[in-house]
């Protein structure tokens, strides 16, 4: 279970920051120790510093990141932005994907650097702003979908399930049951958090963000429909949204969604009147938002991809189309 967020402090002045995620082909993200003689020494973060007055949040994190670990930033995109309150002071979090770079990352200031894993980090703590990002960073490349009804059985059929999911590399799963009343929901993704104990999956359960803690799920996952009646990010470490459109991705990210699901790519059985998107029109929704997403709608493992080649992250696949042995997929 991911840590929890301070509530906000209220009238103090925010502070703008910029953080550069550097990214190894491999998907290791390099973090940098933050010295001894600086606030929360010995915490590791994502190199980035304040914004200086005149200068853009995008300079501010070329300029940090050359000055930090000696790194050239040659091209910057806009990831997210988010707020963290620390004891004393508010931050404003700017992030930026550093789609290319040049030279040779080394601790200029004296301190520590490391390519670490999102999914498995061998060095800590973590400073407490990064946390948020760096789970999103660690999300893997295929998703899970379990839709479980009031068909008898249904719930012992997904819980009999789990273990091969897990062990055939599933590290992410959204429980969505919405069929179901809000105490059986909680329940049975109890069930399912305990018969995935030792392995890597992840759970998400789709509802509310109450039922979400209740469960002891890992996150949130919400509907289109619900993500429209939202006006402001669900108390959780990592939400995920369904979208269907430009309209869905600006309000997910507006509201600081963590990623989106996006379909239907192609037609499906279970919505044959929907209007599917295509593949161009999945990159055209990808290159226009700032949100990681996944591809989902007629897909399976094997257009992981074709999933990649537009932009998306990977793809989401109910998981009936998902081999109970072998690789599901895995991190990037």
């Amino acid at each position: 279970m991911l840590p929890g967020r301070r509530l906000p402090l209220r009238g103090r002045p925010v502070v703008d920051v910029a953080v550069g995620v550097v990214r190894a082909p491999d998907g290791r993200v390099l973090l940098a120790e933050r010295r001894p003689g600086r606030d929360a020494a010995g915490f590791w973060e994502i190199p980035g510093g304040q914004v200086e007055p005149g200068e853009s949040p995008a300079g501010a994190a070329a300029r940090e990141l050359l000055e930090e670990v000696g790194i050239h930033a040659l091209e910057l995109a806009p990831w997210r932005v988010y707020e963290h309150d620390f004891p004393a002071k508010r931050v404003r979090l700017h992030w930026f994907n550093v789609r290319r770079w040049s030279g040779e990352p080394k601790g200029r200031e004296g301190q520590q650097v490391a390519w670490v894993d999102p999914a498995r980090p061998t060095v800590g703590p973590l400073l407490p702003s990064n946390e948020l990002a760096f789970a999103t960073l660690a999300l893997p490349e295929l998703v899970g979908v379990a839709r479980v009804n009031h068909a008898p059985g249904a719930p012992q059929e997904l819980l009999a399930r789990i273990p091969s999911l897990a062990a055939g590399g599933l590290r992410l799963l959204i429980v969505r049951a919405l069929d179901l009343a809000p105490g059986q929901r909680v329940q049975l993704t109890r069930r399912l958090r305990d018969s995935r104990r030792g392995t890597e999956l992840r759970l998400l359960l789709s509802g509310t963000a109450l039922e979400a803690r209740q469960a002891g799920a890992c996150g949130l996952h919400s509907t289109a429909a619900a993500l429209a009646g939202l006006i402001e990010r669900p108390p959780t470490r990592l939400w995920a949204v369904s979208a269907h459109n430009a309209r869905d991705l600006e309000r997910a990210s507006a509201l600081g969604a963590d990623f989106a699901i996006v379909s239907p790519v192609l037609p499906t059985a279970s919505h044959p009147g929907d209007q599917a998107l295509g593949w161009d029109g999945l990159q055209a929704l990808a290159a226009a938002s700032p949100l990681p997403v996944y591809a989902q709608g007629g897909l399976g493992p094997g257009d992981i991809g074709a999933a990649h080649s537009v932009g998306a992250l990977g793809v989401a696949v109910d998981i009936s189309r998902l081999s109970s042995s072998g690789r599901n997929g895995s991190t990037p």
